[in-house]
């Protein structure tokens, strides 16, 4: 008879032992995922981690599943997987509220998945925990996704068709960029798509639409193209054949041996139009794409692999790197191609645009000593050799990653970026550029071009009137290309009409020549019709400059800026020139702040008068030199007056009644030229006399001084606030050109309130105010040194509109004004 004793003993025996088995496969489990998590191998790390947490025989403390569902919270947002990376952390962070040390970088990674999947309150909640645990002052940095912050384009009345077409394929199809009368563009399509294996998808190639007209639009309700799933499987990011990597760039990406399955054995649905792959010997058995061209498609510089002439190069960490190459064309043959200088086996450089003139490469790299995950950075061709690449500064580049970077016909960057205020992971920047460099600050796109999934890749025309761009937006499946257009006669952009006319008869001047210049240097030349009015386009965050002339009138300067404007209204502005007679006036020292013009008389010298006629006939030139502000005469001062005919010179020094007088010589044009130390100096153009009569030129010339104190015309502020408004702005424009135009010149801005509220409030509004007019002028080129801001409350009212004191706001508002005061001029 058995004894009960044992075969208990034997049961409990190999029960433990099957307890001890099992806990030795889970530690076996944890063990490989936490190798796979530090190796950065995402999707393994998932599956593994997954395996675990779902076994019901497994015991972990507390502590080590708290760590597991962190990492996996994590390796889900490296693989884009938001929708699982917000139900992990929520998981985690609902068993354990409150984290210390690293883990508190839960916080914030949840904030990003809640942002990303459209969820910003709950968003904004978790980067304040974060801010709170982590004792970082500043979090906005991390934001990213935030809708509320964006800087959004689609605020626009602009209305753009966007159409999916019938270029695309159950693979993916995306960056196209132009080529003679067609695109070309990456894809992963066709029977010799180049699978490596069923666990490593198809490797990307060039393909060829030489005819733009062949490209159709899908409709809505028509058959769309897409993969279907094997049950149980997920895409792997939203692109099957982008490995995610540490960078988790789209094809800045290495392959390894562990990826999943593509999600589609099912054939390839092949694209409508005729389309080849661009060159059989640019496409290996490796990634090909995106790609750039010269202006005459002469040569190209694309991305590949690490793989030249027959070998695969791989990292010290065993990894294939991307890589950008060149070869020109030989009667359509392309030529071998050859590595770019600055390409590495350690790091990756692909996505590359070049600028209309071919002298600008910009590009994408994960090089050390960036910002982030990939930055784009720029070289230049300098006797056909590349420089060393220049990060283009954080301007652009982010935490995250910048990349696809797009260089229009105006030498301006479109870019994407899953770093900056976005509508979901990737979105589409657009930023000016001046020598090579950005300028201001990125613009998001918005809507239609951005989505809650990736966008990037986009081509277009200066104007963004139409073009191509990709995305992934149809149910995140794969990437596809969509072509857009602008659909009406509405501009993405203020409509400003500029009105011309003469500033004594108000009649409107016709045939005046405008030139606008932007910030980034590209102007362009208008005339006025017979109403004196003339249309521009202005673009959203711009600056620009209005230069008017007119024959027998002076040239007049306007200055312009969208930013901070928050609507598409038209906007007029209305601009006077004033006649000149014999006389014409070069601006002098802060010639916007001057209020009174000089007066010019020109008349005829009678028999008997009391001024000397010229010994070799001609003219005479004589005036007084007065201060701006006080009009009194100034004496020492130097008067050169320079002949333009023989570059010849005469000079004289002003006595205390400050007159100058000089023989001129007829038909010859004159420069005339006074200044004084401590009161800057002026420069005036007197056009050539005609031959007659001797003639008396008097013109009176007027120098601002140290010391003095002017009121800028217009400068106003709405009350209690300290906003720069659009009068304002045009005002503050002229001055910043008068200081660039003398960098010598130091000054102070105050500002003034009027006398309502306390006194205490209105000494720091007035400060807020002058600092505002100062930061305003420095993002016009002015060295802040040069600016001093200072507040004086409502201690200097310009009337009687003191405390108790009954006045109309017309009367207030002429105390909230800014003043300048020369602190230096040379």
């Amino acid at each position: 008879m058995p004894n009960f004793r044992q075969i208990g003993l034997i049961l409990i025996s190999a029960i433990t032992l099957l307890r001890e088995a099992s806990g030795q496969q889970s530690a076996g489990l944890l063990t490989e995922a936490n190798r796979n998590f530090e190796l950065m191998k995402y999707p393994a790390a998932v599956q593994g981690y997954e395996q675990i947490l779902k076994k019901k025989d497994v015991s972990l403390s507390d502590a080590d599943k708290l760590a597991a569902l962190l990492k996996l919270g994590f390796s889900y947002k490296q693989v884009r997987d938001g929708a699982n990376a917000e139900r992990v952390y929520r998981e985690a962070l609902q068993a354990n509220p409150t984290l210390s040390g690293e883990d508190n970088k839960a916080y914030l990674y949840y904030a990003q998945s809640l942002a990303n999947n459209g969820k910003y309150e709950e968003s904004q909640k978790f980067y304040e925990r974060y801010k709170q645990s982590s004792g970082t002052a500043d979090v906005s940095k991390f934001y990213g996704k935030i809708n509320q912050t964006l800087p959004d384009a689609s605020n626009s009345t602009s209305k753009y068709i966007v159409e999916y077409l019938n270029i695309n394929s159950n693979r993916p199809e995306f960056s196209p960029m132009y080529y003679k009368s067609g695109i070309v563009y990456c894809s992963g399509k066709g029977a010799a798509s180049k699978l490596l294996s069923e666990k490593k998808g198809p490797f990307l190639d060039l393909y060829y639409i030489n005819d733009l007209s062949s490209l159709n639009a899908v409709s809505e309700d028509g058959h769309v193209l897409k993969t279907t799933k094997t049950p149980g499987e997920k895409f792997l990011g939203h692109d099957y054949y982008s490995r995610s990597t540490a960078n988790d760039s789209k094809t800045l990406n290495y392959f390894a041996d562990n990826l999943p399955k593509p999600q589609s054995k099912a054939k390839v649905i092949e694209p409508t139009p005729e389309s080849e792959q661009f060159s059989k010997s640019l496409n290996t058995k490796y990634h090909e794409g995106p790609a750039t061209f010269s202006k005459d498609f002469s040569k190209i510089i694309f991305t590949r692999n690490n793989f030249n002439e027959g070998a695969q190069g791989k990292s010290e960490d065993n990894v294939t790197k991307l890589k950008l190459y060149t070869a020109e064309s030989n009667n359509g043959v392309w030529g071998e191609a050859v590595e770019l200088p600055f390409n590495s086996n350690e790091y990756s450089a692909g996505h590359p645009a070049l600028t209309k003139d071919g002298k600008l490469l910009y590009f994408v790299s994960d090089m050390p000593g960036g910002s982030g995950a990939t930055d784009l950075y720029v070289s230049e061709n300098k006797n056909g050799k590349w420089t060393a690449p220049k990060n283009l500064g954080n301007l652009v580049n982010t935490k995250g990653s910048e990349m696809f970077p797009f260089v229009d016909e105006n030498g301006n960057l479109y870019f994407s970026s899953d770093g900056l205020p976005g509508k979901g992971y990737l979105d589409i920047f657009f930023i000016e550029i001046k020598n090579g460099l950005p300028v201001g600050k990125a613009m998001n796109l918005g809507e239609p071009f951005n989505s809650p999934n990736d966008d990037f890749g986009i081509i277009t025309d200066g104007e963004r009137k139409e073009g191509y761009f990709s995305s992934d937006r149809k149910k995140g499946d794969d990437d596809d290309i969509y072509r857009f257009r602008r659909e009406s006669i509405l501009y993405n952009c203020r409509e400003l009409t500029l009105v011309v006319f003469d500033s004594e008869s108000k009649k409107a001047l016709d045939n005046a020549e405008v030139e606008l210049v932007r910030k980034n240097g590209i102007s362009e030349k208008k005339f006025t019709n017979k109403d004196g009015n003339i249309k521009f386009c202005m673009n959203e965050s711009a600056e620009y400059t209005f230069k008017i002339q007119k024959s027998g009138h002076l040239i007049n300067t306007v200055g312009y800026s969208t930013i901070g404007e928050s609507d598409n209204n038209p906007s007029r502005i209305e601009v006077p020139l004033s006649k000149i007679p014999e006389i014409s006036s070069i601006p002098a020292t802060l010639p916007s702040l001057s209020t009174t013009p000089e007066k010019v008389e020109v008349s005829p010298i009678l028999p008997g008068s009391s001024v000397k006629k010229p010994v070799n006939g001609g003219s005479i030139l004589k005036g007084i030199v007065k201060t701006e502000v006080e009009k009194r005469p100034i004496e020492g001062v130097m008067v050169i007056l320079r002949n333009a005919c023989d570059n010849t010179s005469q000079s004289a020094v002003t006595g205390p009644d400050g007159v100058y007088s000089f023989e001129m010589e007829d038909g010859c044009d004159y420069i005339l030229e006074v200044a004084k130390d401590g009161y800057g100096k002026n420069v005036n153009k007197i056009k050539k006399i005609k031959k007659g009569k001797v003639k008396e030129i008097s013109q009176d010339l007027s120098l601002f001084k140290e010391g003095d104190v002017v009121t800028i015309d217009n400068i106003y502020y709405d009350s209690g606030k300290s906003s720069i408004r659009k009068d304002a702005a045009r005002e503050l424009d002229k001055l910043a050109a008068t200081l660039l135009k003398y960098p010598e010149m130091v000054i102070e801005i105050g500002s003034h309130t009027d006398s309502r509220g306390e006194s205490a409030e209105n000494q720091a509004l007035s400060e807020k105010r002058a600092e505002a007019a100062v930061e305003y002028i420095s993002h016009k080129g002015v060295d802040r040194n040069r600016m001093l801001a200072k507040g004086y409350g409502e201690s200097d009212l310009v009337n009687e509109c003191g405390d108790g004191v009954s006045c109309t706001e017309a009367e207030h508002q002429k105390n909230r004004r800014t003043t300048v005061k020369i602190i230096k001029v040379k």
